[in-house]
């Protein structure tokens, strides 16, 4: 099986070099490892975002801050995973692919259908949200990886993001502001996950050991808890939290700051900033460090169709957001009053790797 994948420069042979089949006619993964050896020599850095339509226009300014703020003495090798996209969005996109920093479209829809039909999705949420679970999978090739979310504006050198040594950990995360900003989330990891909330972390800035996702069968495990327990309220970031406890190597807040949190850090002490939940720049004038994502919108192709946004953001949008977060917190709390709830049932080791 092939992914559809667009890039500059490439003719469609190339595209089975990043697939697992290519390993499956015959090339080890061993021989992917020392691949990925000569490639990490070289200074070369993968990257990978996930996302919709909605969320495309909003990845130019975490590429345009990537490319002002990261060491050139990398390459960046840039994956978009998708399910489907406009082919005017992706075309303005791929004007960032270049010499030392190149980019990719990835379709993983055939992926999705063995799984899609148990994935819960809520509000604004889409199955983008679950297509980092495939990557070690689809790229072989890499060892570690950077997965960044689309709504994050990257003021430090991501270099030194990938440049943490993750050991026998499955991943880095930082901890996660949004769980820890509120009461009912932190009960709700506590109680219905058996996880302690301060190490808790954010799914959309990791650092992915992806040779030792495989050699755990983190896929395989993923799906078959998928199978046995529906996370409804934080989704694919219960599962990754579930799944990799205790093997999990916590990076500064720096690295995932967010405008949920009270504390205000200036700029040279933040390296990504994060604008998650309804905490959206392009809806309201108030948000902690919009000041950075209007900075870099106004440098990219996009940001006449971003600004269209927020000056037509009506009253309605944010009376929705506002039904959205108390929607949300009253399913937290539904979730922990469960008899059946994660916790209650299977304790706090099972779905654990390792």
């Amino acid at each position: 099986m092939k992914e559809k994948l667009y890039r500059r420069g490439w003719n469609e042979a190339d595209v089975s070099l990043h697939t697992p089949a290519r390993a499956e006619r015959g090339k080890s993964l061993r021989g992917y490892h020392n691949e990925e050896k000569e490639r990490a020599k070289k200074g070369r850095i993968p990257l990978f975002f996930a996302t919709d339509d909605n969320y495309l226009p909003f990845l130019s300014l975490t590429l345009e801050s990537i490319l002002e703020n990261s060491s050139r003495e990398y390459e960046y090798e840039i994956y978009v995973l998708h399910s489907g996209l406009r082919e005017d969005f992706m075309a303005k996109i791929l004007r960032y692919s270049r010499a030392g920093f190149t980019l990719s479209f990835v379709d993983v829809t055939e992926r999705l259908k063995g799984i899609a039909h148990r994935l819960h999705i809520r509000d604004y949420y889409t199955c983008t949200t679950y297509f980092r679970m495939f990557i070690a999978e689809m790229f072989p090739l890499y060892d570690k990886a950077i997965y960044l979310d689309c709504d994050t504006v990257v003021l430090g050198d991501i270099s030194e993001l990938y440049a943490y040594e993750l050991g026998d950990n499955l991943l880095a995360g930082a901890p996660c502001e949004g769980v820890n900003s509120f009461e009912v989330y932190k009960r709700y990891v506590a109680e219905l996950g058996g996880l302690d909330p301060d190490y808790f972390f954010n799914a959309g800035v990791l650092l992915l050991n992806l040779k030792a996702f495989r050699e755990e069968n983190f896929y395989g495990q993923f799906a078959d808890l998928l199978e046995k327990y529906k996370f409804k309220v934080i989704q694919d970031e219960d599962y990754l939290n579930v799944l990799c406890q205790d093997r999990v190597l916590r990076l500064p807040r720096a690295w995932n700051k967010t405008p949920v949190a009270p504390d205000i850090l200036p700029r040279e002490d933040l390296r990504i900033v994060h604008y998650l939940m309804t905490w959206k720049p392009w809806r309201y004038s108030d948000i902690p460090y919009q000041e950075y994502f209007w900075e870099y919108a106004k440098k990219t192709e996009f940001y006449g169709y971003i600004k269209k946004m927020f000056d037509g953001a009506s009253k309605a949008d944010m009376e929705k957001d506002k039904l959205v977060e108390k929607n949300l917190k009253a399913l937290a709390e539904k979730e922990i009053a469960r008899e059946d709830g994660y916790f209650k049932v299977y304790g706090k080791r099972y779905g654990k790797i390792g």
